[in-house]
């Protein structure tokens, strides 16, 4: 997932206008949440084949360790 895709996506889950979230955002500032995170994990296999471990993703802080998690499937 690139990060396009991915502020696509994490704008889209937390309800905020598109472009208005960075990599550098951190989760709990936008309004990221449980429901945010099975979203996240749903979207990502559904749209891109990327399998997120929930553990992981809940350890998560910002945008950036988000994307973090898809970028080994990309490599």
């Amino acid at each position: 997932m690139n990060d396009t895709d991915l502020l696509t996506l994490a704008a889209d889950l937390v309800d905020a206008e598109p472009g208005s979230v960075a990599l550098t955002d951190r989760l709990s500032d936008i309004g990221w949440d449980s429901l945010s995170n099975a979203m996240f994990i749903a979207e990502a296999d559904s749209a891109c084949g990327v399998v997120v471990d929930a553990e992981a993703l809940a350890r998560c802080v910002t945008l950036a360790d988000v994307q973090a998690l898809t970028a080994p499937v990309l490599a």
